[in-house]
């Protein structure tokens, strides 16, 4: 799932992105630079994870399905879900998981 940032209005200052009934327990905190030379090849595993999009344009895959995601875009990941990300220049993202 892909919550726009553009279609997430703020709120008292806030971007309150909703993610349901999920409960995501964070293992893992980092910080991923993805360039052409360096994707995120697909791939998939037990834990749900949240990525950031913090600066640049890429191009997130979730089961086979690619889709166009900018700064400020949340995309959330569930388990067993293929996931991975590339970019035509560079993209800075948070990964949660």
């Amino acid at each position: 799932m892909i919550l726009k940032a553009s279609a997430t209005p703020i709120v008292n200052g806030r971007r309150p992105y909703e993610l349901g009934e999920r409960e995501i327990v964070v293992h893992h905190f980092v910080t991923r630079l993805t360039t052409p030379e360096n994707p995120f090849t697909p791939h998939k595993h037990a834990i749900p994870e949240l990525w950031y999009i913090i600066e640049g344009e890429a191009l997130v895959t979730l089961d086979g399905v690619e889709q166009r995601v900018e700064a400020g875009d949340l995309i959330v990941i569930d388990p067993w879900v293929e996931h991975g990300l590339r970019t035509e220049k560079r993209a800075t993202w948070l990964c949660l998981g």
